[in-house]
């Protein structure tokens, strides 16, 4: 039997989404899925979060240069590419980022049977139903400009930019050696260079259309980009759902950028609610 976890974490900044996706994911599979939770930062842990998670490390970090560089805190600590260090001895690991939250358990078995295909399962931000395809085209341009120059930046951004904020992959993998690695360099390549955009979406990107990691892509309804279209909200189906044809319920929602504030209408004359969990539970789970 494959033993998996699911693994999540941020700083301080995010503990109030984290804890909406940790109530998602025990509302929807209890206590018999295993949760680990990656704590950056010397803040205090909520304590809801401690009691949610099965197993808590912590990352402390006072060095990320936040006054030097735009990014992610957790790209610059490496962080999801170390997941199998902090959480030995499972044979599966789903990593789900801190803005998202699950309206389907089947979403996470898919993410976990998709990554036996290949090196990591992940979404290429592509699917019919968002609003524009080439949307994403410029921040994947502006980021590679910033870490590898214009040259690779022309090149790789013509392929389809996958999501790492949902993915899936082998505890023998060789995406997690290989990915930290290109975070160590680039780390090293951009120390003390004032604008850099830091990620780990670019790294583990640039290996796979390098060919150096094999990729099972995942379905938009497994990390739904709400950035890129915002889902429909079914009051009759008690559902988040794909906004076209046939409406497919949503398995996992992800809260890109704007959308994790802003307001939605539950149809004519309803409320106005945000898409976070703590919003939507009544909606996906009306007895709670």
């Amino acid at each position: 039997m494959t033993r998996a976890i699911v693994v999540t974490g941020c700083d301080a900044n995010h503990f109030e989404l984290a804890t909406d996706l940790l109530t998602s994911l025990r509302d929807q599979c209890g206590r018999d899925l295993t949760i680990g939770f990656i704590h950056v930062g010397d803040d205090p842990l909520p304590a809801e979060i401690a009691d949610m998670a099965d197993h808590v490390v912590n990352v402390p970090d006072s060095t990320f240069p936040a006054d030097q560089m735009r990014g992610f805190r957790l790209a610059y600590l490496m962080v999801k590419p170390r997941i199998p260090k902090f959480f030995p001895g499972y044979d599966m690991y789903v990593w789900l980022d801190g803005d998202t939250w699950v309206q389907n358990a089947v979403g996470l078995e898919q993410v976990v049977r998709a990554a036996g295909y290949a090196d990591i399962s992940m979404h290429p931000e592509r699917d019919p139903s968002y609003d524009s395809e080439d949307r994403p085209r410029g921040y994947l341009y502006q980021v590679y400009e910033s870490l590898y120059g214009t040259e690779q930046a022309q090149y790789y951004s013509n392929h389809a930019s996958f999501n790492a904020g949902v993915f899936g992959a082998r505890s023998d993998s060789p995406v997690w050696a290989l990915w930290e690695q290109a975070l160590a360099e680039i780390r090293d390549r951009t120390a003390g260079q004032p604008g850099t955009l830091f990620s780990d979406q670019i790294p583990i990107h640039r290996l796979v259309v390098s060919g150096r990691v094999s990729v099972m892509p995942l379905r938009a309804v497994n990390n739904w980009l709400t950035t890129l279209r915002i889902p429909a909200i079914s009051r009759e189906r008690r559902r988040l759902l794909v906004p076209t044809y046939p409406f497919e319920e949503i398995n996992i929602v992800h809260l890109i950028g704007a959308t994790k504030d802003a307001t939605y209408h539950l149809g004519e004359g309803g409320e106005s609610v945000t898409l976070r969990y703590r919003d939507m539970r009544s909606l996906v789970h009306p007895a709670r």
